[in-house]
């Protein structure tokens, strides 16, 4: 499998070139990715496509997008960070059950735009509608694609382009921008780290008590003449077989209740049961039910009691097991919780993290939206090193020496 990261803005090759001369940070253009399918062994089939990107060139864009889908390769594209603007178009080419992102990553969406200062001096109303036609249609186009790749709603879809703010992996998911959300592939239980291996042979281990839990379950059921839990829900029983207390088996057919006299049962003889009574049989039929030695009348809804509290008393082991599993299921989080916690008290507070946020704040957008904000008023003035590569591109640069 091939790793591809994208991690710094789409440009186009000049704008590259430029960056390099003026030793700005240089992005990617078409020809990096033209290169780099190139390179890739012919036996394979797989291209892992990271994302970290602000977005940039529309046209750059697109055409790396179609790049890699041209590759005919299986195309998985993960969010590491932040993909916005075009970054998001080049996120679409893998389906959308191979798009991914980490938990904390965040997308955004947003129309094409021009920033003012790129207009020029002087523009007519027929410069200014070709202008506003061409902005139209790359809006449509990259709107079909969401609508196509996503199985969005075209108008939710739209609004949110509008709107021109990053959204939560969570909500990126329920529009179909990605198809999964990545966990983590490592967690803290009881003072002990494990990783994801791990976590997987725990998973198997539990798996195994479960099933042996479940067979002793069934061997009980058996002993009430319950073939399986959903006939005890129901109440449906096809037949007993009742254990007698030498160790042997009576097998009485009857779907529910008690033994009765009258009862076709197996195997003939006088059968002393676990409670004290006595079921004879003859010629496969119960004859008489005799009580326990020193009781009356009313042993068989004893008997009847004494069964409906075992089958309850398996109820209400089940629910305890239910209710344990949720416990540690919990109990896990919040162990986690307090790891992440304790971490940021050891290395000294609020005062530490305060310390470490980073105070980086972007340059304006491009030509083309290279950069996405959450609000238009939030772009900075240009740097002078930006005016002067804006003349000399316009031909306007003066030498100020």
């Amino acid at each position: 499998m091939a790793i591809l990261k994208l991690y710094n803005d789409i440009q186009t090759e000049n704008e590259k070139n430029l960056c390099q001369w003026w030793g700005e940070v240089e992005g990617v253009c078409f020809k990096d990715i033209d290169d780099f399918v190139a390179s890739m062994d012919e036996n394979d089939d797989e291209i892992e496509l990271h994302i970290f990107c602000d977005g940039g060139s529309v046209m750059e864009g697109w055409a790396i997008y179609d790049k890699l889908r041209a590759t005919g390769k299986q195309i998985t594209s993960i969010i590491e960070g932040k993909a916005a603007s075009m970054a998001t178009v080049i996120l679409m080419a893998a389906p959308k059950e191979r798009r991914k992102a980490y938990k904390s990553a965040q997308v955004c969406v947003h129309n094409p735009w021009v920033p003012g200062y790129s207009l020029g001096d002087q523009m007519t109303a027929d410069d200014l509608q070709k202008a506003a036609d061409n902005l139209k249609a790359q809006q449509d186009k990259i709107l079909d694609l969401y609508v196509e790749r996503c199985g969005c709603d075209r108008e939710q879809m739209q609004a949110l382009m509008n709107e021109d703010k990053y959204i939560s992996a969570d909500e990126a998911k329920s529009l179909g921008i990605i198809g999964e959300i990545i966990a983590p592939a490592s967690a803290k239980k009881d003072g002990v780290m494990f990783n994801q291996k791990n976590q997987e042979k725990m998973a198997e281990v539990k798996d195994e008590k479960v099933e042996v839990k479940a067979s002793i379950w069934k061997k009980m059921l058996a002993k009430l003449g319950i073939e399986s839990a959903e006939d005890l829900e129901s109440g449906e029983v096809k037949g007993m077989d009742l254990s007698t207390s030498d160790g042997g088996t009576l097998t009485v057919e009857r779907e529910e209740g008690d033994p009765q006299v009258g009862d076709k049962a197996s195997p003939d003889g006088e059968h002393s049961m676990p409670d004290g009574s006595t079921i004879v049989v003859k010629d496969g039929v119960i004859t008489e039910i005799k009580p326990k030695e020193g009781e009356g009348g009313g042993g068989d809804e004893d008997g009847k009691d004494d069964k409906d509290a075992e089958i309850q008393a398996l109820k209400d082991e089940n629910e305890e097991l239910k209710g344990k599993l949720k416990v540690a299921e919990a109990k896990a989080k919040t162990v986690e919780e307090l790891r992440i916690l304790n971490a940021v008290k050891i290395a000294g507070g609020e005062k530490a993290l305060a310390k470490l946020s980073s105070t980086y704040k972007p340059a304006a957008r491009k030509v083309e939206g290279s950069r996405a904000s959450q609000a238009a008023g939030e772009l900075e003035e240009k740097s002078p090193m930006a005016e002067e590569l804006e003349a000399r591109r316009n031909g306007t640069y003066k030498d100020k020496k």
